[in-house]
């Protein structure tokens, strides 16, 4: 298991419309020095979810939250667990014994969030408009702000080491017996990490 001060918790949408935003965010992690974090990583029937929330938030220095998919779905429902994680990580971060965590809050478009979650004003947002460079070159900069380490790469170098990445993918998972729709976060974590290491 990574240390806190390397661990990065990431609260974002799960669905397939999402799914590249989300291999960018979590080759990012890797590829800057981090260990991506999240509630997928465990499958454990006997523990339910908010209690493998908390102890990965408390667990983490850094948290990466994506507000961006709050309207409604086809029955009417909006969905509240991305600001919900986000409260819990900004409850942590000021009643937590783990005080000095770093949050990225991700929205669509700049100032959306004031529609929905008016809480959040005077906070930095960034927008991503669904477009994985801008995922990846936030996420850089801000890493490399917030931990002040000066071995992160270029956010350019990022983005065209995730392009090689995604060509390589399809026969990666046909070698490996594995599908984009099916593939787990382990997997997926996995993968990334053996990429990396081949690569570099």
């Amino acid at each position: 298991m990574a240390d806190y001060s390397d661990s990065v918790f990431i609260n974002c949408p799960f669905d397939d419309d999402y799914r590249g935003l989300f291999r960018a965010i979590v080759f990012t992690i890797y590829v800057c020095g981090f260990f991506p974090r999240c509630a997928m990583e465990e499958d454990d029937a006997l523990d339910n979810r908010i209690n493998k929330i908390l102890k990965i938030i408390d667990e983490c220095k850094f948290g990466i939250h994506d507000i961006s998919r709050t309207e409604p779905n086809p029955e009417g429902y909006p969905r509240f667990n991305m600001p919900f994680e986000l409260g819990v990580f900004f409850g942590c971060k000021h009643y937590g014994v783990n005080k000095n965590k770093v949050g990225l809050v991700f929205e669509r478009t700049k100032y959306s969030y004031q529609q929905t979650l008016s809480d959040l004003n005077g906070i930095d947002t960034k927008a991503h408009n669904n477009n994985y460079e801008n995922v990846i070159t936030q996420i850089v900069n801000w890493l490399k702000t917030s931990s002040k380490r000066t071995n992160i790469p270029g956010y350019q170098s990022v983005i065209a080491s995730f392009d090689k990445f995604e060509e390589d993918l399809p026969n990666i998972l046909a070698d490996t017996g594995l599908t984009i729709e099916k593939m787990t976060f382990n997997d997926l974590a996995y993968i990334i990490e053996q990429w990396i290491s081949v690569k570099s």
